[in-house]
């Protein structure tokens, strides 16, 4: 199978997909989604609408919605490609409608100086996508920073075309949404409520209420669930505890009420799952050196990413 075509990251269920790539020669392509692709090493080419455009070392071109393109590249160069599932995207779109991403390349170094938050969301998202631990909890934590770095793109589109646009500190939103985060997975099995973690952070439930929809697409109480029927899973996969014994720990009223999720999530009992994924922990790409190749040139471009925005965010909060 062309490893080029495989959602790298699907078993997080992410709202985008991630493509790596090596020696791309693509034909003519049409999607009905944003697509960001950035040259890791090598050089590529990219025909976007009849104009062409190289794409050096560390740079980032943006594709929009039904717009034809072409990508012919080096044979020692690495690419990935991460493509917005529209669904997640919706009311951005609603929001900037009638508004594109300009066709042009940009270089990581002109982000750090003009867009420092992109560059800053991209190094958080990368830290966590390629870390050894591939605990399903730290999904939340992804899909925040992207609902983030979505913001900051159409922030950058709107100052492209010199239009006005609220300025969000990032790193301190990225601060407060980690204190989330850890609060709360490390008290999911416990009695916790909307009103201590408000006051943990300092606003109102209100206010929390909506920061939580707004980090992660969801309400608090559909958060703690997902948590706790993740621990679940986790339990049924890596122990020989009962599952009796599990429902109780992960914060369910019994059996049944876990059959049921896991029936209505994998069309599966408790049992079967267990049988299924028994010893799975989860090391969906450890083995392959294709994927070892990106995960290392990713690793040296946080310490790159690292150098350029550490004096720039030091400068600028």
């Amino acid at each position: 199978m062309n490893q080029g075509s495989i959602d790298v990251f699907e078993h997080y269920d992410l709202p985008f997909e991630t493509y790596f790539n090596k020696g791309v020669n693509h034909e003519v392509q049409v999607h009905d989604e944003i697509e960001l692709v950035w040259v890791l090493r090598g050089n590529a080419t990219m025909v976007c609408d009849n104009r062409n455009y190289l794409l050096t070392p560390q740079t980032l071109f943006m594709i929009n919605p039904f717009q034809v393109h072409t990508i012919k590249s080096s044979d020692d160069s690495m690419i990935i490609s991460y493509r917005f599932k529209k669904e997640h995207i919706k009311e951005y779109n609603e929001a900037y409608k009638g508004l594109v991403f300009i066709n042009r390349v940009y270089t990581l170094e002109e982000l750090a100086i003009k867009y420092k938050e992109v560059p800053l969301l991209i190094s958080q998202l990368i830290k966590l996508l390629i870390s050894p631990n591939q605990s399903s909890l730290i999904r939340y934590k992804i899909v925040g920073y992207y609902n983030m770095l979505i913001y900051e793109l159409y922030t950058m589109l709107l100052k492209e075309r010199s239009l006005d646009v609220k300025k969000k500190d990032v790193p301190f939103l990225i601060k407060r949404q980690n204190i989330v985060i850890e609060y709360l997975n490390k008290n999911f099995l416990g009695k916790v409520k909307l009103e201590d973690l408000a006051t943990l952070i300092g606003i109102s439930t209100y206010r929390l209420s909506h920061l939580m929809k707004e980090m992660f697409g969801i309400s608090f109480r559909e958060y703690l669930f997902n948590i706790r029927f993740e621990y679940a899973l986790r339990l049924l996969r890596e122990t020989e505890l009962s599952v009796i014994e599990i429902a109780k720990m992960s914060g369910f009223s019994d059996i049944k009420y876990l059959n049921k999720l896991l029936k209505e999530r994998f069309k599966t009992t408790a049992l079967k799952y267990r049988k299924k994924f028994s010893g799975d922990v989860g090391n969906y790409y450890s083995d392959s050196k294709y994927f070892q190749d990106f995960f290392n040139e990713l690793r040296l471009c946080i310490k790159r990413f690292d150098k350029l925005i550490d004096p720039i965010i030091s400068d600028s909060y």
